[in-house]
């Protein structure tokens, strides 16, 4: 499954880097891809978007559903 975020708040290279490692830290994530140019990030496996949607919040961004 792939879920694709809005996201919002990411300013640099490391905002990416951040977001990405929380993303993949959630249970069931294979890959995921932030995007500072399009403030999105694609995820693949079977995280609920709600879980990922909190991973994002949890570091302090903004995030929903694209």
């Amino acid at each position: 499954m792939t879920i694709t975020l809005a996201l919002d708040g990411l300013h640099c290279g490391n905002c990416v880097k951040s977001v990405e490692k929380a993303l993949n830290s959630v249970e069931g994530v294979t890959q995921a891809s932030v995007t500072l140019e399009n403030q999105t990030a694609v995820v693949e496996g079977s995280a609920s978007a709600e879980a990922l949607i909190t991973a994002v919040e949890d570091i302090g961004f903004d995030a929903k559903l694209a």
